[in-house]
């Protein structure tokens, strides 16, 4: 029973010191949380800078670099998946620029958080690790080498609890790493290596292993803290307990044999207590089966107390796991308590906006209300202003807008009396086209501008409105009493305005003081701009009217009017072109003369006045024989004769006069004209309707074609085929849209109405191929591709 007890006393220590032994290592866990924590929050700032920086960097190494800090950081606060996807990241890129040391670098962060991110991916995760430690053998780097072996031992530890095995390939990678850290003299390393490889033994339950493994460990860093350590002191313990356990069984041993000697002494001594000793070995025997028994059922009880202390462990671990879970839970707590007593402050502050914001919503609600009572009237006023608008403007009789304006002013405001006057600026005097008092129509007078008293003299002159609401507010009118009729003692004058100019004025009469405010003012000017565009409504109809009837009186003479309008147009070009010319000899003789006065004078001057002379004569020459031939084209066209006599002439010969005589509209020009012609094609017609044709096609395109373009080419090409001439004329330049292509031909239609065009140009040319040569002609043209022309004339004009 003695060593019963004993055993039961030891178990108790052993329990004992297993307890100090789990609570020191919870001591431990919680300093290690506090630890991670603060780390945590480190590596929150860190990282935010590395973002920082890796949007800034142009540099690839860099940016790898960058990213592998970042896949490793983000690992460290637990943030798996984006250090999976950093890591990833720095792969591809690094495999791009062929980048090994950080494509190695990247292939060990993937592979320490691939297992995390998919627990499928054991493979995955083997083979990055085996691509990085070849890539670290290649290029020779042995601490690399030996941190990727560490890092490769941890994954087998951290995933030994899906199959054992995996235990003793942590233990080879940890060796591995050991080792060359032992080599290269990294101590710190070397123990940190040799912690985790007690560990695993540990784990194994090589407690021999662990214990000389955990002897490395701090022998190579004495300062080291490191779990090697807590089971160096476990395997101590142990070894301990099993000394006692020794040294218990020897004791009992040795008690036993005590017993036995004292038993053989009495049995030696006392032969006649035989008797006695043989009822007490009969007792001793059943003590012993006693024993025996009690032994099988403390073998039973340590065989269920080793069960116990197994799930002791497992619900130990569990417990860990627990209180891990608790403090971040407690962590997150903390936070969002500090963020509810943020919110809770942020509440009070929008409380104490929300009661001031109250009390000026009281008070906006109560000024509002009066708002909307002036609103209301507003919109009433507005609604009549705009059917005044519509009855004013829908008239077009001076008459029916005057009646229909005072008819509505007297329903909006005291009126009695009403006066509307028109501004004669040719005159110099404003016309009265209203004049009402007392609902009694007066004369329709005129007042001189000069007569400044008049009040509508002042308004019309400084363009400004006035309101008088007693006599005594004419003074800083600059306006005395007797400006206004002593029945009188408000009124009010509206300048009527036409764009930038006033046309007249329009004044209300009341005999009660103070009768007006601004928003009979604001009446007043929206009724007078209603009147403006009526009275301009009015006249524009006067117009028209007038217009009217002189068309009809000149309907059989338009198209012969609108063709002469053209005259001066097209004889400009070749009238100009003598003139440019007549000015450039004119230069030209003036240098000469200074050349031959100051005696510099030298062969080439000569020579080039000559060529110049020539040239410019010739031009001039041309171009008055094209002009005498324009004005008996028009003429012909205007009157519908046949004055001008068909005759037989080259057409390239007659074509090449007609661009030279045009080369001074192209003089520091990037434009150029190319003629392609057959230098046979003699042709019975009429020359002149040609150089018309030509002419009034290049200008278009100098004009319209060339416009704002830095070049530009013409190029007219001619041939013929059974007895007809088929001549193309093309440009390179802004072409045309359809609205304009369909409208061409028309007369008088252009797009330089601004510029001084007439609209004649392209239909005379239509005219002359149409009816004078007997042809057709076809344009095509895409806007931005420029245009084509092709006519199709007869080689013996018929008319």
């Amino acid at each position: 029973m003695w060593g019963n007890g004993y055993f039961f006393r030891y178990n108790f220590s052993n329990l004992k010191t297993k307890f100090a032994f789990i609570m020191k290592k919870r001591f431990f866990l919680i300093i290690y949380i506090t630890f991670l924590t603060h780390f945590a929050f480190a590596q929150c700032s860190k990282i935010d800078s590395l973002e920082r920086i890796l949007v800034f960097t142009n540099g690839l190494n860099q940016k790898v670099n960058i990213l592998n800090e970042l896949s490793e950081n983000y690992k460290n606060i637990g943030e798996i998946q984006r250090a999976y996807s950093y890591a990833r990241q720095s792969i591809s890129l690094a495999r791009n620029i062929q980048y090994e040391l950080g494509e190695a670098r990247a292939l060990k962060n993937k592979a320490a958080v691939s297992y995390a991110v998919n627990p499928q991916s054991i493979d995955e995760a083997t083979e990055a690790f085996e691509k990085a430690l070849k890539i670290y053998k290649k290029q020779k780097k042995d601490l690399e080498l030996a941190d990727t072996f560490g890092a490769y031992g941890r994954f087998y530890q951290e995933t030994s609890y899906t199959q054992e095995s995996f235990l003793d390939s942590a233990a080879l990678y940890y060796k591995e790493a050991y080792q060359i850290y032992e080599q290269k003299n990294e101590l710190p390393k070397a123990a940190e290596i040799a912690s985790n490889i007690a560990e695993v033994y540990f784990e194994k339950g090589d407690d021999e292993q662990a214990f000389e493994y955990s002897k490395k460990s701090i022998n190579s860093n004495d300062t080291q803290f490191s779990n090697a350590r807590i089971v160096q002191k476990f395997l101590d313990k142990q070894s301990a307990q099993q000394r006692r356990f020794i040294y218990f069984l020897i004791g009992g041993l040795v008690l036993m044999a005590f017993l036995s000697i004292l038993l053989v002494r009495g049995m030696m001594q006392i032969g006649q207590a035989n008797k006695l000793l043989r009822d007490q070995k009969a007792d001793l025997v059943q003590k012993n089966h006693e024993i025996d028994r009690q032994n099988k059922e403390i073998e039973q009880k340590n065989i269920k107390i080793q069960d116990t202390l197994t799930q002791l462990q497992i619900r130990n671990r569990e417990i860990d796991k627990q209180y891990k879970q608790i403090l971040l839970q407690q962590e997150e707590i903390e936070m969002r308590n500090v963020e509810l007593s943020e919110k809770n402050e942020e509440l009070k502050q929008t409380q104490e906006e929300i009661k001031a914001q109250r009390d000026n919503l009281s008070k906006q609600a109560h000024e509002m209300s009066i708002q909307a009572e002036e609103l209301q009237k507003s919109h009433e006023t507005i609604t009549i202003l705009s059917r005044i608008g519509q009855s004013i403007t829908s008239t077009l009789n001076f008459k029916d807008i005057f009646d229909t304006f005072y008819g509505y002013v007297t329903q909006l405001m005291p009126a009695d009396g009403f006066r509307v006057s028109e501004y004669h600026p040719e005159y110099g005097e404003l016309e009265y086209k209203f004049n009402t008092e007392n609902q009694k129509k007066k004369p329709l007078i005129k007042v001189r501008m000069q007569e400044t008293s008049n009040p509508a003299v002042w308004c019309v002159k400084n363009a400004r409105s006035i309101m008088i609401n007693r006599k005594s507010d004419l003074l800083q009118y600059g306006l005395d009493e007797y400006s206004i009729n002593p029945m009188f003692n408000s009124m009010i004058y509206f300048p009527l305005l036409n764009e930038d100019h006033t046309i007249g004025a329009v004044g209300v009469y009341s005999k009660l003081e103070n009768a007006y405010n601004q928003h009979h003012m604001d009446m007043i000017k929206t009724l007078a701009s209603y009147t403006s565009i009526a009275l301009k409504n009015a006249k524009t109809y006067e117009i028209l009217n007038a217009a009217q009837e002189q068309l009809v009186e000149s309907e059989k003479m338009a198209a012969l009017g609108g063709l002469v309008a053209g005259v001066a147009h097209e004889i400009n070009t070749p009238v100009g072109i003598c003139v440019t010319a007549a000015s450039r000899l004119d230069t030209k003789t003036k240098e000469f003369k200074e050349l031959f006065i100051t005696n510099q004078m030298k062969r080439k001057h000569l020579v080039d006045y000559l060529e110049t002379n020539e040239q410019g004569n010739k031009i001039i020459l041309s171009n008055l024989t094209r002009a005498a031939d324009l004005v008996q084209g028009f003429k012909r066209v205007a009157v519908e004769q046949s004055s001008e006599t068909k005759r037989l002439f080259n057409l390239k010969t007659y074509l090449e006069e007609t661009i030279l005589a045009l080369n001074p509209e192209f003089k520091n020009k990037p434009y150029e004209i190319i003629l392609e012609a057959q230098d046979d094609i003699e042709i019975n017609s009429y020359a002149g309707a040609f150089s018309q044709i030509i002419t009034n096609l290049v200008m278009n395109s100098l004009i319209h074609g060339f416009k704002n373009r830095d070049s530009g080419q013409i190029r007219i090409t001619v041939h013929t085929r059974y007895n007809n001439v088929y001549m193309t004329y093309t440009d390179n330049g802004n072409g045309m849209t359809e609205e304009v292509k369909n409208k061409i031909f028309e007369p008088f239609f252009t797009t330089n109405r601004d510029g001084g065009g007439t609209g004649l140009g392209m239909n005379i040319v239509y005219n002359l191929v149409v009816q004078k040569l007997g042809g057709k002609i076809n344009l095509e043209s895409i806007q931005g591709k420029g245009v084509l022309f092709t006519f199709e004339i007869p080689a013996n004009t018929v008319n």
